[in-house]
């Protein structure tokens, strides 16, 4: 099955058109292995084809994938409508696209599954992980303490790109108890094409358990090659074409995130109601590795009703206490160089710390190592274990 959605289109100067993209589920495809009943496994897991998924699910009984090694050109786990599925402990190498007109595949695509945790485990040089709306309005939904390297939707030949995050919630709607935390996704310039690193499309928590994505350290997010002038991605963005309050976005807190070196924006808030983002840190120098500027960029954040919803959709959305030091060459906003804030599309954002310039390659590894602190302060190890547990 294949469902459209569509990613912020936020370029540089002005805010553009919605640009569309698809998650595929392939659930007549192939796989290496195919599970059909409940259990736990384990095990090492290779395709060599595109369209050749590692591991599909194929049951509604508890699967757990624990200490898996997988490794291929296609999606690398794949479930199918009612999956009850724990993902720990596995490691992903995506591999080139075998055909053209085709990014590498998932680490994860699942479709309307009942429970998704999804936690301690590392990939690289996948397109990240889809979860592809909901069955029913409960059943825990769970992603944390992964790494991920390079997050990458180029096709073969570097001929062009499909849009991709390290995580996309696909109309996963009204779900309690969603939790988005502790996750350290790394993409470094010409070596990945990440779009919003985390896409909420309309997604939604609730107002007694809004879906929350906390503690969560991503660093990169650009164009290819780097140093192109227009791009499209972010760190996170809530999104979303909906028109009614029932389907929209909404309920939704995000919260002590380090956003850095993410062009066009470290975090917008496009569409939905509900929604608070407070205490994050977006860090962007507007320098990529050798020293060449960074021209991708436009504003730390912004919000924006770029689907031009209904004032009854649209509403209730908030920045606060959100530190920030943006460069954007040219700009001049609170500083020469600095779009913090996006201009006028920021009305609700209040108690902004704008760190003062110069904000260097020497500010982004500072977040890095505040990142290293807090993982230290809090006991929290992010990645695959060697053993169980938190």
């Amino acid at each position: 099955m294949t469902v459209s959605y569509h990613a912020l289109a936020w370029l540089t100067l002005v805010l553009g058109s919605a640009l569309s993209a698809c998650a595929s589920h392939h659930a007549g495809g192939e796989a290496t292995l195919v599970i059909t009943k409940g259990g736990t496994y384990s095990g090492r897991y290779q395709s060599a084809a595109s369209g050749v998924a590692c591991v599909r699910v194929a049951t509604t009984e508890l699967v757990v994938l624990d200490g898996c090694v997988l490794t291929g050109p296609g999606n690398l786990i794949e479930a199918g409508e009612g999956a009850d599925l724990t993902v720990r402990n596995c490691r992903g190498q995506g591999l080139p696209p075998t055909v053209d007109k085709q990014a590498p595949g998932h680490f994860l695509d699942v479709y309307k599954p009942q429970r998704l945790v999804v936690e301690h485990n590392f990939f690289a040089q996948t397109s990240g992980m889809v979860v592809n709306r909901w069955r029913g309005t409960s059943g825990a939904l769970l992603v944390r303490y992964n790494q991920a390297r390079d997050v990458d939707g180029r096709w073969r030949g570097n001929a062009g790109g499909t849009h991709c995050s390290f995580l996309i919630l696909n109309t996963v709607a009204h779900l309690p108890g969603v939790e988005i935390a502790f996750n350290e996704v790394l993409n470094a310039p010409d070596k990945s094409l990440v779009e919003d690193n985390i896409n909420l499309y309309n997604s939604s928590g609730t107002a007694a358990s809004p879906l929350r994505v906390h503690d969560n350290f991503v660093r990169g997010a650009y164009p290819y090659p780097a140093s192109a002038g227009q791009f499209t991605g972010t760190g996170m963005t809530t999104d979303g074409d909906a028109k009614t309050l029932a389907e929209a976005g909404g309920f939704i807190e995000a919260d002590h995130n380090q956003f850095v070196s993410t062009g066009n924006a470290g975090m917008n808030l496009a569409a939905g109601h509900d929604i608070f983002y407070h205490d994050n840190r977006v860090i962007t120098s507007g320098l990529l590795p050798g020293g060449q500027r960074f021209n991708a960029t436009h504003a730390g954040l912004g919000i924006f009703n770029f689907y031009k919803q209904p004032a009854n959709v649209f509403f209730n959305n908030r920045a606060e206490r959100n530190v920030i030091g943006y460069v954007r060459w040219g700009a001049g906003s609170p500083y020469p160089d600095r779009q913090d804030l996006s201009t006028d599309n920021c009305a609700t954002c209040t108690a902004t710390e704008h760190l003062p310039n110069p904000i260097t390659p020497a500010t982004e590894a500072g977040e890095w190592a505040r990142w290293q602190q807090k993982l230290q302060k809090q006991g929290v190890t992010v990645g695959p274990l060697l053993s169980g547990g938190k």
